[in-house]
Order: C-alpha cells, then structure tokens, then sequence
C-alpha cells in the first residue's frame, strides 16, 4: 500500500554496504516475467530479480540460498501490493467507506481474475494516457511500482481499462433485456482472457 507520509526509499542493505533500487513499474513486470519463466533455471532467478531491481551482479557475492531469502524480502518489503481493503478502510472525505471501482473488482465473485497486467496492457496505456496524461513508455525506470497501482485502481470508470473489467465482471440482472444479456455475452466473449495466463 502507497503510504503519503514517507517518501519511497528503496535500498538494499547488505552488511555495509547500500544499493540503491529501481522499484520502477516496468522493472517489476520483468521480474513478475522472470520468475513466470520456465526456460530459466530456479536457481538462477532470484540473482537476476536483483540484478534487474540493482543493476548489480550479485552472483559472486552471494549463494544461491541468500539470494533467494534477499529477493523474498524486496518482494515483501518493497513490491508486493496489499489492497487497502485488506488492512484498513477507505473513506471518502466525509469519513463513509468507499470501494474502489477496480481494486475491489480485481477478481470476480467466483474468484477468477478479471485482468492481467500483461493482457492487457493495450488497455492499460490508454487508460493511463486519457485518464492522467501519462505516457507509460516514457515513464519506464521513473513511475514507482506503488505508484503505479494507485493509479491503476484510481482509473476513471470512462476508461477502456475499467470498461472491460465492467464487461469481464458483468452478471446478468434481474430487468436486463435479452438483448442486452446476449451483448454483454458477446463482450465477454470478445474480451476474455486467455484461461492460464501468469499475471
């Protein structure tokens, strides 16, 4: 979670020495890419999730065993996303819960996951594009990882991204024409997700 009273330091401390960390959004997709893998070795992919996080060649420096309790720890402290709904409320000004339209919609009633960072991509360009001006290919190795998910979880419902998740998440309701129904039926269709995908 995005916390606004610390400013994001992301370092790795190892002994003495301190090695600065690009948390970039785009870094951490290689990584999530990396570790999805298969035609790389298990023993070699937390040396290269650091490498990719450091700039720093750490495969002298550290056994395999350390490397993997190093990158455990960067996951936890410095990548992984814990939905605000799961450790405190949100709350609009006037201090009433709120839901945000795609952080709560992440994965549908049944459980499936309702997008994918790598699907759908397209998606998420243009969203970010329309919704704040921001050019996510010129803005690879500077928009923090956090930062990132914050803005994806605040895109505007008129946006292609929230517009599929809409369509992904759409259950037939009591009063829906039966052309509506088979519209949405198409739309879902249209845009699903491939049935494995990694993230």
């Amino acid at each position: 979670m995005l916390d606004l009273s610390r400013k994001l330091t992301d370092e790795l401390v190892l002994g003495d020495d301190v090695y600065p960390m690009n948390i970039a959004f785009n870094k951490v997709l290689k990584v999530v890419e990396l570790i999805n893998d298969d035609d790389i070795d298990e023993l070699y992919k937390p040396f290269l999730a650091i490498q990719i996080l450091t700039d720093v060649d750490f495969t002298q420096a550290l056994t395999p065993e350390q490397a993997t309790a190093i990158f455990k720890m960067i996951f936890e402290e410095h990548i992984r996303i814990i939905p605000a709904k799961d450790t405190a409320p949100v709350l609009d000004l006037a201090g009433n819960p709120i839901k945000s339209k795609i952080r709560s919609r992440s994965q549908s009633e049944g459980g499936d996951r309702l997008f994918s960072l790598k699907y759908d991509a397209e998606y998420i360009y243009s969203s970010f594009l329309q919704a704040y001006g921001i050019d996510l290919i010129d803005a690879q190795n500077s928009l923090h990882w956090k930062k990132f998910n914050a803005l994806l979880n605040g895109l505007p419902s008129d946006t292609k991204f929230a517009e599929v998740l809409k369509i992904r998440s759409y259950k037939p309701q009591k009063g829906d024409s039966k052309q509506y129904k088979e519209n949405m039926r198409e739309l879902k269709k249209e845009y699903a997700l491939p049935d494995e995908f990694d993230y």
